[in-house]
């Protein structure tokens, strides 16, 4: 990947995860043995400003947490991957949460509680994106109108938009654009859209509607061990996973979304940006925890240097 510095601001959701694996998910009334517990830096947000800083951006994190023993420990990390917290603000009832149940397979279940996250103030937000930004990265863990209101400054400014459309909701794509690319994984497809992509004709089916309500440049939906798609509002191009030894899923999704955004605002090109994106969430699923499984720069490098 090309070394450019990148003005980046992320508005987002900073939680902290407590990961719960076993060889199954339970049944209702059923206790399982766990295999492995833990607790992780996540957040779709968070995430995803990691994952931009680790790719080589300068990132600004615009959020809230509690003052509380788990804001604090997010703060830090987030400061530790060298990312801006100055638009993180500390004063909120508590600190998001996450519980994320991992089976044996490597597929989660994850329950999310909000805290501080929905508590972000619109006009705060939007204040803390300057003129000269390259990326605005944002997701759905956050209030509708926090969304709406920094994509349209965004757009109205100029700045490359990438909406992640995570988690699955019937989000008012219409209060929101113009973004450059709006992606959301095939849950959130069908929650947008009411149509699961589960082939060629349902994916193109559904990206329309998607880019029909919210006008965006590129559609990209997000097809799991399938890889990606993209719709340029004339033709639909599938573009294919790579292997990868999968132990945990979470997060490799907002990896995509982060890697993608840097390689399209580095080349220009959506293609070879999505395909970019589906190498370096083959790496994030072959490793535990959310924003600790982000790659590298010089990881996806590698891997397309070994694929």
């Amino acid at each position: 990947m090309k070394n450019k510095a990148i003005k980046a601001v992320v508005v987002g959701s900073i939680n902290m995860d407590i990961i719960l694996s076993a060889d199954r998910i339970p049944d209702v009334g059923e206790n399982v043995v766990g295999t492995h517990y833990g607790y992780a830096f996540g957040g779709k947000g968070a995430n995803q400003a990691t994952a931009l800083a680790k790719l080589g951006a300068n990132v600004k994190m615009v959020g809230k947490v509690a003052d509380d023993t788990n804001g604090k420990a997010l703060l830090d990390n987030l400061k530790n991957n060298n990312i801006d917290t100055s638009g993180v603000a500390a004063d909120g009832s508590a600190t998001g949460l996450a519980a994320i149940i991992i089976d044996g397979n490597g597929k989660n279940r994850i329950i999310v509680y909000e805290g501080a996250n929905a508590e972000i103030v619109p006009e705060e937000a939007v204040a803390t994106i300057d003129s000269d930004t390259d990326l605005l990265l944002v997701q759905f863990e956050t209030a509708e109108k926090v969304v709406s209101a920094v994509v349209n400054h965004a757009v109205k400014n100029n700045i490359t938009t990438v909406i992640d459309c995570g988690p699955a909701k019937d989000f008012c794509l219409e209060k929101m654009q113009g973004a450059t690319i709006i992606s959301p994984n095939e849950s959130e497809t069908k929650a947008l859209t009411g149509i699961f992509p589960d082939d060629e004709k349902t994916i193109l089916e559904a990206s329309k509607i998607i880019m029909d309500r919210s006008k965006a440049q590129f559609t990209v939906l997000k097809l799991g061990s399938r890889g990606c798609s993209v719709f340029d509002g004339k033709s639909l191009t599938l573009l294919p996973a790579y292997k990868s030894n999968v132990v945990d899923t979470t997060a490799a999704g907002d990896c995509f979304t982060a890697a993608m955004a840097v390689d399209f605002i580095r080349n220009g090109d959506i293609y070879k940006a999505c395909d970019t994106g589906n190498k370096a969430g083959a790496i994030a699923v072959s490793r535990f925890g959310a924003a600790d499984s982000m790659p590298a720069a010089d990881e996806i490098d590698s891997f397309i240097i070994n694929d």
